[in-house]
Formats: C-alpha cells, sequence, structure tokens
C-alpha cells in the first residue's frame, strides 16, 4: 500500500511540474480526457438504452462523438431516451471542451496585447540599431537618427524602463526637433524593458544581426570621481556579457564611461579576453569630451555651433576617404574638402558618403591673398557657478590652452550657496568676466537644471554690470525655450552634443580617430594644437580691402589654404551671424562674398 501511495504521489508531483511549466497543454489535455471519459460512459448507457446500437464501440463512434462533434445529428434521433442522453452529450461537451478551448484561446490573445504593449517576447529584426540601457541622453539621441541617409531607421531600446514613458520622452525630443521636411515615419523606434545583462533579454531584440550597438550608462548619480564599482563596473559587465552573443558581422560598439580611466581598462579588457578580440568597442568619456567643449565654448562662444553642425546628420560630415592625400584631393575632388591626413587615409567634410568620391577636371580659379598671423593669445577671468563632471575637464583644458597658445585663464569655482555673495564682488569689480553656469547631473530628472535657472534668474535680477558674458550648460533640451529670453551669450546643451556624438561614432566608427584628435586640447612636439578649430572674422585674417569676391567655395577654400602655406584651411564662414559649413558641389560657379566682419571656420593643420 506504501508502495503505492509512493507511485501515486511521485505522479501527481509530476503532473503538478509539468502543469506549472506548460499550464495551457495540461488544461486542454485534461479537458479532452475527462471528455472522452464522459463520452464512454454516455456509449455505455447509449447500448443498454437504444438497441439500434450493436455495441459499445457502434455507440461510442456512431452515438456519443458524433452527438458532440456534429449538433445537427441528434434531430435523426428517434428514441426519447436516447435524445436526452444525446442533449446532455452535447451540452456538457460544450461547456467544457468548447468553452475551455474559447477561454483559453481569448486568454493567450490577451496575454498577447499585453505582452506587446509592455514590450515583452522576441523581436524578430535585422540590420537595426541597439541601444542598451536607458539615461535622459537616450531620447535626444533617437531623435537625431531622423537626419541619416537611410530610407528606413529601426532603433531597438533594451533597458529597465517602462516602454509607455520611454516612449512618450523620445516622442518629445522628436517634437523639439521641429523636424518639418524629415519624414519621422522612416523612423522605427522600439522599446523592451528588460536587462542588457541577460543573454534572453539581449537574444530578445536580435541584437546578433545588429549593425551597431551603443551602451549607455545608467540613470541616476554617477560621480566621475568614484571608483569603477561606482561609476562604470555595468558597462563592464555588459561589454563582457556581449561576448556571449555570437554577432553575424563586426560592428561598431560605443561605450559611454564615466571615469576616464576606464577608457583604457575597456580597451585592454577587448585585447586580452577572447570572446571580446573581434569586437570594435569605442569608450568614450563624455564629461571629458564635454568638458572641452565647454571651454572652448568659454573661450570662443560660436564654436559650439560649428561642432553642433559637424555632430549632427544635417548638411556636411566627417567621412574617411581611403589611400588619398590632402593635395589630391583639393585638386581633383569637387564635393570635399580635405582636414586630416590619418596614414595613407585622408579624413574629409562631405555631403554624404556617396559625394566625397565625386571628381572633377574643373580648374579652380584661386587668389594669392595677404594674409596675418592667427593670434590665440588671451587674457580671460573666468567664474564657474556649480559643480558636476565635467568641472575638472574644463580646468584641465584651460591649462592645456594655456601653455599652448600663451594665454592666460583665471577661473575660479563658485559653490551655488556662494553666489548671491559673489555678485556682489562681481558688480563691485572693474574687470570684464564670464560667468560660466553649470547644472547639477545629479539631480532628480524631474529636476534637470533647476539650479541653473534658479542662479539664472538670481543673476539677471541682481546683475549691474554689463560687461559680463554669461553662458549656461543645460542638461535637459526642453528647458532651451524657458531660457531663450535670458541675456545670455551662450546655452550649451550637454545631453545634445553627448547624443550627437555618441550616434555618429556609432554610425561611421572609422571617423572615431578624428573626433578623438579634434575634441582634444593637447600640445605635439612643436607645442601647437594640431587638429583643432579656430574662428577668426576676416579682418583678423585677411589683409586686403573689402568685400572679397570668389567665383566658388573651392576658389575661396584654395585661396585662403595656399595663401597661409598650407597650415589652415576654411570649412565654413558665419555670415551675419548665420553659420554656413561649406558641401555641396565646392566648384559650381557662384560668387562668395567675404567681408570684413565674416568669421572665417578654419581648421588648423
Amino acid at each position: 500500500m506504501n508502495k503505492i501511495k509512493a507511485q501515486l504521489s511521485k505522479i501527481r508531483s509530476t503532473i503538478s511540474v509539468r502543469t506549472y511549466k506548460k499550464p495551457i497543454v495540461f488544461i486542454i489535455m485534461r479537458m479532452v480526457l475527462i471528455n472522452l471519459f464522459i463520452l464512454a460512459i454516455a456509449a455505455w448507457i447509449a447500448v443498454l438504452i437504444d438497441d439500434s446500437f450493436s455495441s459499445w464501440l457502434d455507440a461510442f463512434t456512431n452515438g456519443s462523438v458524433k452527438w458532440m462533434l456534429t449538433p445537427n445529428a441528434i434531430l435523426t434521433i428517434d428514441n426519447p431516451p436516447t435524445m436526452v442522453l444525446a442533449v446532455v452529450v452535447l451540452i456538457v461537451g460544450m461547456v467544457l471542451f468548447s468553452g475551455t478551448i474559447i477561454a483559453l484561446t481569448t486568454n493567450a490573445i490577451k496575454e498577447y496585447f499585453q505582452k506587446k504593449q509592455s514590450g515583452g517576447g522576441k523581436i524578430y529584426l535585422e540590420k537595426h540599431i541597439a541601444i542598451l540601457n536607458w539615461n535622459n541622453k537616450v531620447p535626444e539621441l533617437v531623435a537625431d537618427l531622423l537626419h541619416m541617409e537611410q530610407d528606413q531607421v529601426t532603433i531597438v531600446i533594451l533597458a529597465d524602463i517602462e516602454k509607455s514613458f520611454a516612449e512618450k520622452m523620445i516622442a518629445n525630443a522628436v517634437a523639439l526637433k521641429n523636424h518639418q521636411v524629415v519624414d519621422v515615419t522612416k523612423l522605427n523606434i522600439l522599446v523592451k524593458k528588460g536587462d542588457p545583462l541577460l543573454l534572453s533579454d539581449l537574444q530578445d531584440i536580435s541584437l546578433e544581426k545588429a549593425d551597431s550597438v551603443l551602451i549607455m550608462n545608467q540613470e541616476g548619480k554617477i560621480d566621475s570621481n568614484a571608483s569603477i564599482a561606482n561609476s562604470d563596473l555595468n558597462i563592464i559587465k555588459i561589454i563582457l556579457g556581449l561576448g556571449r552573443v555570437q554577432f553575424e558581422k563586426r560592428i561598431p560598439m560605443v561605450a559611454e564611461v564615466k571615469k576616464y580611466e576606464t577608457k583604457s581598462k575597456i580597451i585592454t579588457m577587448t585585447s586580452v579576453v577572447q570572446t571580446l578580440k573581434n569586437f570594435d568597442v569605442m569608450p568614450i568619456c563624455f564629461d571629458r569630451r564635454l568638458g572641452q567643449i565647454i571651454s572652448q565654448t568659454i573661450i570662443e562662444s560660436k564654436i559650439e555651433d560649428v561642432y553642433l553642425s559637424l555632430f549632427s546628420f544635417e548638411g556636411a560630415e566627417i567621412y574617411r576617404l581611403k589611400n588619398t592625400t590632402f593635395d589630391e584631393c583639393l585638386s581633383h575632388y569637387s564635393h570635399a574638402i580635405p582636414l586630416s591626413q590619418e596614414g595613407n587615409d585622408l579624413f574629409v567634410l562631405s555631403l554624404s558618403n556617396a559625394t566625397k568620391t565625386i571628381k572633377s577636371t574643373t580648374k579652380v580659379e584661386t587668389k594669392t591673398l595677404k594674409v596675418l598671423p592667427i593670434e590665440e593669445n588671451r587674457t580671460m577671468e573666468v567664474f564657474i557657478v556649480g559643480k558636476n563632471n565635467k568641472l575638472a575637464f574644463i580646468l584641465d583644458a584651460f591649462k592645456e590652452y594655456e601653455l599652448i597658445n600663451q594665454s592666460r585663464f583665471n577661473s575660479h569655482w563658485i559653490e551655488d550657496k556662494d553666489f548671491p555673495s559673489f555678485l556682489e564682488t562681481i558688480n563691485n569689480a572693474s574687470v570684464q568676466c564670464t560667468i560660466v553656469l553649470l547644472s547639477d547631473e545629479f539631480a532628480p530628472i524631474d529636476a534637470l537644471d533647476a539650479n541653473v535657472i534658479d542662479n539664472l534668474i538670481y543673476l539677471q535680477s541682481h546683475l549691474k554690470k554689463s560687461n559680463v558674458h554669461i553662458i549656461v550648460e543645460l542638461l535637459d533640451p526642453k528647458n532651451d525655450h524657458i531660457i531663450k529670453d535670458f541675456n545670455i551669450l551662450n546655452t550649451i546643451i550637454s545631453n545634445k552634443i553627448t547624443s550627437l556624438l555618441m550616434s555618429k561614432l556609432a554610425l561611421i566608427a572609422d571617423t572615431s580617430e578624428f573626433y578623438d584628435d579634434l575634441l582634444t586640447i593637447s600640445p605635439n612636439d612643436n607645442n601647437k594644437d594640431e587638429q583643432a578649430i579656430t574662428i577668426k572674422s576676416a579682418k583678423e585674417c585677411i589683409n586686403e580691402i573689402f568685400p572679397i569676391a570668389f567665383t566658388s567655395q573651392k576658389s575661396f577654400i584654395c585661396s585662403l589654404y595656399e595663401s597661409y602655406n598650407k597650415s589652415l584651411i576654411p570649412i565654413g564662414l558665419f555670415h551675419k551671424e548665420e553659420l554656413r559649413i561649406f558641401s555641396g558641389n565646392l566648384e559650381a560657379n557662384e560668387t562668395l562674398l567675404i567681408d570684413k566682419n565674416d568669421s572665417i571656420v578654419l581648421m588648423k593643420l
């Protein structure tokens, strides 16, 4: 007896486990067995009450089963007791079997829609852009991709975030872009709630078929001065986890890191870990890059507009031209401006990857210009209010600029709480200065830029001097229009710059070296900062009678390039404060007038 009880207990346990793992299958099996049992009993009763059935098998096949499957068969029954039995069998079958199937089907459909609405289930994709993790830069990043050349852009986001919230934030970022020409419908955005550290979740977004991967730092307070365990550990774990994914091709992966030291650690890791050796991982310390951009914007306010133009997918972009020299490009390529030589390759500025290789035999008319030496040395008094991860990099960039250009920056850091007393000191001083308001990146999402807006209101109502330049850093692009009416020299939207640069590196990976050099302020062996942008007024560069007319964009580019003995090349122009980056057919016959008050955007070579 005990053996029988043990065996029954084991069977019950097995059935319970199977039912828990596959409940729908076992419910259907149970219902089928119950219905077969009922049909068997009904067939036995039919044999007893109806002599027309020759056997139990006859009553089962031509009686109870037939009554359940073809209800109209009961209309041909003449025996009243058999009719009653058939009706009972039909009703029981409809309740137990058909009702169960309908209920299960309805529930399955409901679960399917709930899963799709919440971002659950596997998504079958290919040639898509995968974004792992979520932070407040992601919406801006997605909106920037609207200007890609492809007809259809598919982006899938895998993060611990609710699908509806993410979609709302992205929709708002796209709306802020004010897209009028670009077709928003070409952007397919899919949000899936999940963990990038789980292989199953990575497989659910078809990561192995992706074209590029962007790994974002997690939302929340991440101090660049903290240890790796408290800053970039999640990024390192994700990269290691990607080694388990069987990618169909070698793709670029851009990782956002907080600590500059993490960059070298990740590069070392990808060279020694066997599963990562075929990966093109680009760890970027965006706080360092932003610190350098902010410092350059403090020195030259127009430079941010140039960077935003180069980083965006609108207008001309940076491309790599294989096996081409600088002078060869200027002589034979009509749609590309050479910017930097990298071995046998050349980084050029062109409208698209297709236009960069267009050649021409047209001879360009050039002029020999009397040029003036470019002066970069200056003295500035800078007060930085507020603190975030970029502060140290801003101060470091000032030191490098001082060393290279024999300049002097008296930079002072002011805490938010000391701002009122500091402003009183400024009002009593006679020196011209620049005040930079940094945003608190550790604030909650709904309170981003609150400290900047508060300080700006106080500054505008209490500042009595007119010779003070105000530069504001914002994190949330939505707040840009809020402060437009304040008297501000420049507004730097950090998240916008980060998202543009990150998407650029992910989609045009072979230009990473150019951007790395461009945004780094560091001296070479001759104590010069090569591959750097400077902006000078035309009258500071050219000692001629203005306006000066050129027959084409290329004519102006080559004329100034030759006149400066190939040490500088112009890439754009500010005319009446509006930026124009040279692009398109540079040799097209169109008069280009240079006025003395125009500002020329120059690349140092």
